[in-house]
């Protein structure tokens, strides 16, 4: 359904921002950039990483009385009056690499509640946006999950976290997954749970991912009529990185799949 979305003032700043931040990426894509480890081996960082938070950091302190906390900036933990959680660049890797599958990702949190997300591809223009109570659209298309209830027709993205746990969690529950469904992997978590979300695949698993991965991602799938809940099924507590999200419909599959997994 094309319609015009009626969207609250955060939601068009978070909107507007990500799109500043993706013109200064898509800008940046044709050239390439050279990736460098961050510090304690939490993966690959880029100078259009840190220009495009800054346009990010700029855009929401100036407009906004918010905390924010960004991947590379990092910043407040303190979610309870309102919280900014921002990845410039999800999926630094392909970026870097010349894969065209990476997005601008902001969200706004208070409390454990996610209040709303925008999920920008800058190389297609796609905005993804969805705010509480008030359900998902890309660009002024509302959009519903999957109907996919066949655990042998339904696409799985996985992601971990860059401590071995998280990899060693991650590869038992790929193995698990991939005799009988249909596992993907595509370098950017904020692309996965757009995809999701849009109905582009039935689930995401994550083993040990940051919040500004999959926080955007989160909202826009339960908007788009999907569920959040951790490994084991419970409830989402606001801060766990062990996190199942899906188009409902398969999502015990996957919590009976991997519920023994999740650390107690």
């Amino acid at each position: 359904m094309t319609t015009n979305p009626t969207f609250s003032p955060d939601l068009i700043l978070a909107i507007t921002t990500a799109r500043a931040a993706g013109a200064v990426i898509a800008a940046r894509f044709a050239q390439g950039g050279t990736a460098e480890r961050k510090s304690g081996g939490k993966g690959e960082v880029t100078q259009t990483d840190r220009d495009a938070e800054a346009v990010i950091l700029e855009a929401l302190g100036s407009a906004s009385s918010y905390e924010i906390l960004s991947e590379e900036a990092g910043g407040s933990l303190n979610s309870d009056a309102g919280l900014w959680v921002v990845d410039p660049l999800d999926g630094t890797t392909n970026f870097s690499r010349g894969i065209p599958l990476f997005a601008v990702a902001i969200a706004l949190m208070r409390g454990p509640t996610v209040e709303l997300g925008v999920i920008y591809h800058p190389l297609t223009g796609d905005c993804y946006a969805a705010e509480r109570g008030a359900g998902a659209w890309r660009n002024n298309e509302r959009l519903s999950v999957s109907q996919v209830v066949d655990p042998d027709l339904a696409v799985l993205y996985l992601t971990h976290g860059y401590p071995p746990a998280d990899r060693q969690r991650y590869g038992t529950a790929l193995s698990r997954f991939a005799p009988r469904s249909y596992p993907r992997s595509l370098g950017s978590t904020a692309v996965e749970l757009s995809f999701v979300a849009a109905g582009m695949g039935d689930g995401w698993i994550c083993s040990g991912d940051e919040l500004w991965d999959f926080t955007a991602g989160m909202v826009l799938v339960e908007e788009a009529g999907g569920r959040v809940s951790d490994w084991r099924g419970d409830t989402w507590d606001g801060h766990s990185l062990y996190t199942v999200i899906t188009n409902g419909a398969v999502h015990n599959y996957v919590i009976d799949t991997i519920a023994d997994l999740q650390e107690k």
